[in-house]
């Protein structure tokens, strides 16, 4: 076959390729297996790896939060008093600026400013004390129950029962022991609250 014939050409630079820079089966077999056992080793080391940290702002609580969630309600409270209500408004704006100014999103930040946290963190805090606290106190504390039949008024206390044994597996112990003997009072604070941002809108007194 004539030098120049291509064919025989790229025949001759194939076999000047394996007999001076290719590689030999027994070395390409071991690069092979060692490359698989590197894929093995970094998806083992990926499973054993740590997951990644948590939301801070649902880290658990602590004792310190019960002093920021009444910081965090005075100020919001505050917030809608100085917003005023809707027998203060003249017009239709301000009318819709005093209920926009009671809702919950809109006190969320005075809330968190007081509390010195940021508001995703201060709703969380809001959020579980609210609920242990209310767990926590008596419901004759904070309602009338005078005129509540005797079956209702057990099936609330059985739900109150049932609600802190739920909070008390999410809560650390110490923060529900510290919350105790405050609950009745931050309870009337959170109740206070509600009622503020009713006031705001012509439906409380």
């Amino acid at each position: 076959m004539h030098p120049s014939n291509p064919r025989f050409a790229l025949a001759l630079a194939l076999l000047l390729a394996a007999g001076c820079g290719g590689e030999s089966p027994d070395t390409s077999a071991e690069d092979s297996a060692s490359a698989e056992e590197a894929v093995v080793v970094d998806a083992a080391s990926q499973e054993a790896a740590p997951p990644a940290s948590a939301d801070p702002s649902s880290a658990p609580l602590a004792a310190a939060d019960i002093d920021r969630w009444q910081r965090g309600m005075e100020a919001e409270i505050q917030a809608i008093r100085e917003a005023g209500t809707l027998a203060s408004a003249r017009t239709g704006e301000d009318s819709l600026k005093v209920l926009s100014a009671a809702t919950e999103s809109s006190t969320l930040a005075a809330g968190a400013r007081a509390a010195g946290v940021d508001q995703e963190r201060y709703r969380f805090i809001k959020g579980r004390l609210s609920s242990l606290a209310e767990a926590l106190t008596p419901v004759e504390e904070v309602a009338d129950v005078s005129q509540t039949p005797p079956e209702l008024l057990q099936s609330m206390k059985e739900g109150r029962e049932q609600a802190l044994a739920r909070l008390s597996a999410e809560v650390p112990a110490e923060v529900v022991e510290a919350l105790r003997p405050r609950a009745t009072e931050l309870r009337r604070l959170d109740v206070s609250l509600t009622g503020e941002r009713l006031r705001a809108a012509g439906m409380g007194r």
